[in-house]
This record gives C-alpha cells, sequence and structure tokens, in this order.
C-alpha cells in the first residue's frame, strides 16, 4: 500500500533554550503537561503548521526512554521517601498525555499512541501509520527524545502520513531492494527524508525493514 509523507520536520531545542521555547509557542498553556510533552507538542505543532490542512487525524509517535527524566525525579523526591507521587509530578510521567494536549488544542484526534522502540525499531511507525490509515485520512508520526546531557540537543521529529496525495508530499512504500538501502535510525530518518533532493527515490533500512521515499511529481 502506498501512502504519502507531508512536512518532515526535524526540531532541536538546547536544553538551556527549551523553557523559553515553550513558553515562547504555548504561552503558559503546557507549564504543568511535563517536559517530555512539551517536546513533543513543540514538534507536533511545527510539523501541523507546516503541513496545513485540517480534519480529524491519529497520532503516533515512538521513544527508547519516553519521560525518563520525570520517572526518576518521582522516585528521587517522592517514592524514595514513602510518600505518592504528587499528582503534577505523576502528570508529567505519562508518555501518552501529548495525544490528549493536541486534541484539547482543537485538533480532532480520532486515536494515539506511543511506543517504546529502540533506534532500528523505527519503521513499527510508518508500519503502524499505513494501517492506521486504512481508517483515517492522516497519521500525525513523530520520533521524541530527551537530552540526556546538557550538551545535548532534546529532539522531536515528526511527519505527517496521508492516504490520498497532496502538494508536495513524498510517496513511501515498502521496498524489496535492501541491497540499495541506507541504514537509518529514530534518530535520523525524519531529517534524512526532510533533507533528501535526489531524483531516485531514497531507500532507509532500519533492522529488516527497508521504506522507499520517492517524489509523487
Amino acid at each position: 500500500m502506498t501512502v504519502y509523507l507531508l512536512a518532515p520536520t526535524a526540531l532541536r531545542v538546547a536544553p538551556d533554550d527549551f523553557p523559553a521555547r515553550v513558553r515562547a509557542r504555548f504561552a503558559s498553556e503546557l507549564r504543568r503537561a511535563g517536559r517530555f510533552a512539551q517536546l513533543c507538542l513543540l514538534g507536533a505543532q511545527a510539523c501541523l503548521d507546516a503541513a496545513g490542512g485540517d480534519g480529524p487525524l491519529a497520532v503516533l509517535w515512538g521513544s527508547e526512554f519516553g519521560a525518563l527524566h520525570a520517572t526518576r525525579a518521582a522516585l528521587d523526591e517522592d517514592l524514595a521517601r514513602g510518600e505518592p507521587a504528587m499528582p503534577f509530578t505523576f502528570i508529567a510521567t505519562q508518555p501518552h498525555l501529548a495525544g490528549a494536549l493536541l486534541a484539547q488544542r482543537s485538533h480532532p484526534v480520532t486515536r494515539t499512541a506511543c511506543l517504546y522502540l529502540p533506534a532500528e525499531a523505527w519503521p513499527s511507525l510508518p508500519r503502524l501509520a499505513q494501517c492506521w490509515l486504512a481508517e483515517c485520512d492522516r497519521v500525525l508520526v513523530g520520533c521524541v527524545e530527551e537530552s540526556g546531557s546538557g550538551g545535548v540537543a532534546h529532539r522531536s521529529d515528526w511527519c505527517l502520513f496521508r492516504k490520498n496525495p497532496a502538494a508536495g508530499a513524498l510517496r513511501c512504500e515498502r521496498s524489496a531492494r535492501p541491497e540499495n538501502a541506507a541504514d537509518a535510525t529514530a534518530q535520523d530518518w525524519i531529517p534524512r527524508v526532510a533533507a533528501w533532493r535526489g531524483s531516485a527515490p531514497l531507500l532507509l533500512r532500519g533492522g529488516e525493514d527497508v521504506w522507499s521515499f520517492a517524489s509523487d511529481g
């Protein structure tokens, strides 16, 4: 089944700049959401802004570690003392929160899922998006990871899959030509699609799966 990819968006934010970026984009709207959900929303909203259009969509994103820092903070601050986690501390540990926040922002969201995936398993996301497109017109797909250290940027990469062609969209499908494919990871497959300008299809491998991305023109 051929699907179409629109508005690949690769967002990198230095940890020191992150609070200001969130405030500039969302004011105080996400103040209690926790950093992982804020990071998801920054990238997802940037992708939706670039893609345009409206109507119902599904939201699907993957992460290797999810809201790891909020979970560690909850364990260190509350549970280690034998006390229950405070409500907003608990909320910040929930990786699925971004889907609900998108729905609150007047995006009609039909279904959501956050998957814990190793770096090479990113093809699970376009595969599942392809299945979901049998029941909806658009699936917002992301790969999100918080920085593990001060010198590494937070990452929130997103793209929009559609069942029908659109101006500027890339045609994408699983490929049977693994010998020509370049290895990709969850960290770089969306940026590589965003940067691709070739005439021949871009073939990217993750695990045993290969996906082809090509101009629909």
